[in-house]
This record gives C-alpha cells, structure tokens and sequence, in this order.
C-alpha cells in the first residue's frame, strides 16, 4: 500500500499561469491526453473557450519545467487507443501550442516511467531494468532520428508481460 498520496489532476487542459508553479511545489500529478489537444477536439475545445485561454492550453513543457509530474494517456474510449499518435502530438504540436511541445524523450517519460509513478506502479512497470515487467512495443524505425521518422513510424511489434500480443503482419 502506499505510504503517501499522489494528487493528479485528471484530464489536464489548462492552468492558470500563476499555478504552474505549484505543481512542481506541491507535487501534483499532471495527466494529460495529447490526442485531446489536435484535430477537431482542438478546434472545438479552441472555439469554446476563446483565443486567450486556448493558447495556454495543455502546458505540458511548462508543467514539466516546473517540476510536475507529467502522466500521459490515451482517454479510451472516449479518443482513440492510438499511444503512437498521442506521442507525436506531445511534440509535434499545431502552431498554437508550439511553446509547448516536448522533447520525445520528456514525452516518451511521460507515457511510461510518468505513468507508471502516477499509479504507484514504479517499482514494476515504466522502464526497461531487470524484474520489472517486461510491456513494450517494437517501432518500425528509429524514431529519434529525425521529426519525419517519428510521423513515419509504426507499431512492428507489442510485448505485455513478457509475451508477444501484436505482431505487425509482413
């Protein structure tokens, strides 16, 4: 059982700039769905709640700089099971929200080990070290080679628990 909590913040889309600052501070847990801030689900969510408040929408470099915990997921059912897309855009994000892209490694942590800390699960899962459980996926491609490699990009294989679930038909 743990031994302290860890506040999060579900389904994070803005924060006010006078308390980004707090996360870090007070620990807080930033979960956040990258799929959320393209497509569609921006240009509503954009329209909704005006230009000024949209441009300070899903701060994840910010939060990251300040020292919060950075979670990320997918929201399935409610968008896509496409981990892959909501890690390009973590880093590929449209011109609106450009300052807050992250880095592909800040935004890989934050899909895994972030996660895995979010979820008290550190000690077994979100990294690849001995005696931990062995969830990964195989990509097609060096995807820190370059931006086109990432967007380029498919799932060859995906390995739960020490076994093979997927693999990418030839």
């Amino acid at each position: 059982m743990p031994s302290a909590p860890r506040h999060r913040i579900e389904g994070l889309t803005t924060v006010a700039a006078e308390d980004i600052a707090r996360f870090g501070a007070l620990g807080v847990i930033a979960s956040m769905q990258p799929l959320h801030a393209t497509g569609d689900t921006l240009l509503t969510w954009s329209k909704n709640l005006g230009p000024e408040r949209a441009a300070v929408g899903w701060p994840a470099r910010s939060l990251s700089a300040a020292g919060a915990h950075l979670a990320f997921g997918t929201d399935w059912p409610r968008l896509p099971f496409e981990p892959l897309a909501g890690l390009r855009a973590a880093v590929q994000r449209p011109d609106l929200h450009a300052p807050e892209q992250l880095t592909l490694k800040s935004a890989i942590n934050a899909w895994t080990s972030g996660a895995a800390w979010a979820s008290f699960d550190e000690h077994r899962k979100g990294s690849l070290k001995a005696d931990m459980l062995a969830d990964l996926v195989i990509l097609s491609t060096d995807i820190f080679a370059s931006p086109a490699s990432l967007a380029a990009a498919e799932v060859t294989m995906t390995i739960f628990d020490g076994k093979i679930v997927y693999r990418r038909p030839s």
